[in-house]
């Protein structure tokens, strides 16, 4: 498996950019100190004194937001967040989603359909904004600082996001496991007096492991668009530091995680410094795209082994029935004295 993934450009290039910029964000945290250098102001050629921010390529690669702060620093210091953070809220997601689809898609009944009916009501409701009212006590700092951890913060907004994916994806999963078990074959297999361990690992597994794949991934990417839209109410990933007081600034992130930047720049858009927030979408474009190019080397991969074991069966059958007997000129020789008895 990893041999043929290793053939595969779009999962070469997809993993490669992830693990590219989780070996920066721990290089920059552990050697470093996660520190992020700061030009407020700079002198031009002609002596002149410029202030922040600075547009990219003009002294920073990735420019400089209104205090000065390298925005290339803030890139790696969330890329770890972004990108482990993510696929953590897809991973249990999905498993809760595939733990719960599963018997649903078995015992697909009229108490199947009324719990169908009932969890579809999430549709229609974002879950950012449910996402909103559960997080905002845990991950708006208080005047007196935070109570808890950075660690348990975290761990408790990545649950809550989990839950929040689940109905949609445990339906998906319900349908899909529904249509197959209908099938001709699945039917037969029952019949035959077939046990439900052996219709999931022999006939179900196999169809809608693609499709499984599938929904992991879009499980992870609807994590990105829920945290986008936490940061865009300012409810920034692991949670936001609020200053008081006269002078206090703008909420500000701890973690630097890349959605929660688009937030904190969210209000720049009005003005002519857009690159603030183009930076860390774009980054957030670059992994979406990385996440799709995985999975599409891994479905290709799924693919060719299916294909493969379908010439092998295929092969199998054909020789058994391509045997003919070759009958020689000997074989029709009278033998003397063959016809007495």
């Amino acid at each position: 498996m990893i041999k043929k993934l290793g053939k595969q450009p779009l999962f070469l290039l997809g993993i490669g950019f992830l693990l590219f910029m989780l070996a920066g964000s721990f290089v920059h945290a552990i050697f470093f100190d996660s520190h992020v250098p700061q030009t407020p102001f700079l002198y031009d050629d002609d002596n002149k004194l410029m202030g922040a921010p600075f547009a990219p390529f003009d002294h920073s690669i990735l420019g400089t937001d209104m205090n000065g702060n390298h925005l290339i620093y803030y890139i790696l210091q969330g890329a770890k967040f972004t990108i482990l953070g993510a696929f953590s809220i897809g991973l249990i997601s999905f498993s809760l989603a595939f733990l719960i689809g599963i018997p649903l898609g078995f015992r697909y009944k009229e108490r199947s359909k009324i719990v169908e009916n009932t969890i579809s009501v999430l549709y229609f409701v974002p879950a950012s904004l449910i996402a909103y009212n559960f997080l905002r006590p845990l991950l708006w700092e208080p005047m007196s600082g935070f109570p808890t951890s950075l660690s348990f913060r975290l761990g408790v907004e990545m649950l809550v996001i989990s839950i929040l994916l689940v109905p949609p994806a445990a339906i998906l999963i319900a349908n899909e496991t529904s249509v197959i078990l209908k099938r001709e074959y699945v039917t037969t297999s029952k019949v035959l007096g077939a046990r439900p361990f052996h219709l999931y690992h022999r006939h179900l597994i196999p169809h809608i492991k693609g499709n499984l794949v599938t929904i992991f991934m879009r499980q992870t990417i609807q994590a990105i668009l829920v945290m986008s839209h936490l940061g865009v109410f300012k409810l920034f990933f692991g949670g936001t530091n609020v200053g008081y007081g006269l002078g206090a600034g703008p909420p500000t992130p701890i973690t630097y995680e890349w959605a929660s930047m688009v937030g904190m720049y969210y209000d720049t858009l009005q003005t002519n410094v857009q690159w603030l927030v183009g930076v860390p979408l774009i980054f957030l474009v670059l992994f979406i795209i990385a996440l799709m190019g995985i999975i599409r080397g891994v479905k290709n991969v799924m693919k060719h082994d299916e294909r493969t074991v379908y010439l092998k069966q295929k092969s199998r059958v054909e020789g058994t029935d391509r045997h003919p007997t070759s009958l020689g000129t000997t074989d029709f020789t009278m033998v003397k004295g063959s016809s007495k008895s």
